[in-house]
């Protein structure tokens, strides 16, 4: 398909995520502890040559799908009542954006979560969702006026659920989790002192300033602490860091082996007085007890090291699992590869380095292009201890494909990959998920026909792969159900429906949906 641009035509929650090649006259930073300043760039860099070819490790074949058994797939949805909480994130009614180029359904651009949630020890969830009953048409990207965050406690049978308003307020949720002592903890976004009505100035942000938040129960009205991260500077400053969940998203984990919260976020910092803000990931642990950001190790500047974390990072996802925390980064410029990496706590105390950091698709074009072609998916740890991730691209294909990725968890390398589908021209797939299947895997997946920019129908598929990636059947397009961009599909691992894998999404009448996916055994 032909290489487009990633731009916006109008809308003005939606101006700031043009981000052209100018970003890049100076330094992007880097993944782990390989960045570099932005003194070491070429004043030229947005403009550099087009790079020799890029050569991926070979990756199976996708299966003929006249060859591939069509079977059965359900999907049982429990509507989950909100009251007059407000009203919950839609896909038709709040996804769909005519500003993107190409459109928001294919951007590589990541986009907040405006539904979070958390899988509790009896099989129960809460989910932090933020209302979006006063968004005006699409608000993909976040609202235009703060949506007051609400928490819904739904029964370990999902039949019903309690929703209490946090009493915080916000553009974006920016990340939900808990602790094992089940203390809830929110990432959200305010103004800033600085914020103005100018056209085109730096301080003409709507919620500039990163927050987390603590609190015992789904009330924050009593919270613990409420702790600024960035934000709070005048943003033509040099080093003036904001813009959190910029062209990408926010994630909170947390690590019960050191016990310690983790943060993980796109945003913008200046490159020198009036300088240029440029877009990157944001990596950080935080004391639980009062919510003190524990530094780096190695004395590294904002510009380098996990406070840099890859340039720009489209669409990072967090994973903590016994002490590690494990990023995805979908990088456009420095590096330019969908990434895999580790932190240590030890590592990141010591010397602010990561244990590893691979590529698990190198993309090719130019530095910066602020085009990837491509859009991160859901990664997980198996039982062995490696990793299972999925993308999409077009790069060298007719359109957008699914692949699937095997990956080391102790180095992060490419261990072996598979394409699952191969579709034709304009029919793109969109919003890669998986989950453990048995020896094997779950993968779901959208197609949507980009022939029409408009167009808001996408076709929901599940397939089921063999420990080998092969795929040994899929469905026929499931009707009547919807997926939140880049929320993961989860599993229950107690309760009623304990092996059961699930997702939460909105639904047409803008409540909770919680959906369970039944493949054929």
């Amino acid at each position: 398909m032909p290489s487009h641009q990633h731009r916006l035509k109008s809308s003005k929650p939606l101006q700031s995520l043009l981000l052209s090649s100018a970003l890049l006259l100076a330094a992007c930073g880097g993944g782990g502890g390989a960045s570099v300043t932005a003194s070491t760039q070429p004043a030229n860099a947005g403009s550099s040559p087009a790079p020799a070819p890029v050569q991926n490790p070979p990756s199976t074949p996708a299966p003929n799908p006249v060859t591939v058994p069509v079977k059965d797939y359900s999907v049982t949805t429990h509507a989950i009542p909100t009251a007059a909480a407000g009203q919950v994130f839609s896909l038709k009614a709040n996804f769909f954006d005519d500003g993107f180029v190409p459109p928001s359904p294919m951007s590589n651009y990541g986009f907040q979560n405006p539904i979070i949630p958390a899988v509790n020890a009896d099989g129960s969830l809460d989910v932090a969702w933020l209302d979006y009953s006063g968004a005006s048409g699409h608000a993909v990207s976040g609202l235009s006026t703060p949506g007051t965050i609400n928490i819904t406690h739904v029964n370990p049978d999902l039949s019903t659920g309690a929703t209490t308003a946090t009493s915080l307020q916000t553009y974006k949720l920016l990340g939900f989790t808990k602790d094992s002592n089940g203390a809830f903890y929110l990432a959200y976004n305010v103004d800033h002192p600085f914020k103005n009505a100018i056209a085109g100035d730096a301080n003409n942000v709507d919620g500039n300033e990163l927050r987390i938040a603590k609190s015992a129960s789904a009330n924050f009205g009593l919270r613990a602490w409420d702790t600024l991260v960035f934000g709070d500077q005048d943003n033509t400053k040099d080093m003036s860091k904001g813009n959190p969940g910029e062209a990408g998203l926010g994630m909170l984990g947390f690590d019960a082996i050191n016990q310690k919260l983790v943060l993980y976020v796109s945003h913008q910092m200046a490159s020198g007085d009036h300088g240029i803000r440029h877009q990157a990931g944001y990596f950080r642990y935080f004391n639980p007890l009062n919510g003190v950001p524990v530094a780096a190790g190695n004395g590294n500047a904002l510009n380098m090291g996990s406070s840099w974390f890859y340039s720009h990072n489209f669409s990072p996802r967090l994973l903590v699992d016994n002490g590690t925390s494990y990023l995805l980064a979908h990088g456009d410029y420095y590096s330019r590869q969908l990434g895999f990496a580790a932190y240590t706590y030890g590592g990141y105390t010591g010397s602010d380095q990561t244990q590893f950091d691979k590529s698990y698709f190198a993309i090719d074009g130019n530095k910066g292009d602020n085009n990837t072609n491509a859009q991160t998916g859901q990664f997980i740890k198996l039982n062995n201890g490696n990793f299972a991730m999925v993308h999409t691209t077009s790069q060298g294909r007719a359109a957008r494909d699914v692949r699937i990725v095997i990956a080391g968890g102790s180095d992060g390398g490419t261990q072996s990959s598979a394409w699952l589908t191969s579709n034709a021209a304009n029919v793109q797939a969109i919003m890669p998920k998986l989950e453990a299947s048995g020896s094997g895997f779950l993968v779901s997946y959208g197609l949507w026909n980009s022939s029409d920019r408009t167009n808001k129908s996408i076709e929901w598929h599940f397939m089921q792969l063999d420990a080998g990636l092969n795929v040994i059947s899929q469905s026929k397009a499931m009707p009547g159900i919807e997926f939140i961009a880049d929320l993961p599909l989860l599993r229950f691992t107690s309760g009623p429906n304990a092996g059961r894998v699930g997702w939460v999404s909105g639904n047409d009448q803008g409540t909770l949906s919680v959906n369970l996916v039944q493949a054929p055994q």
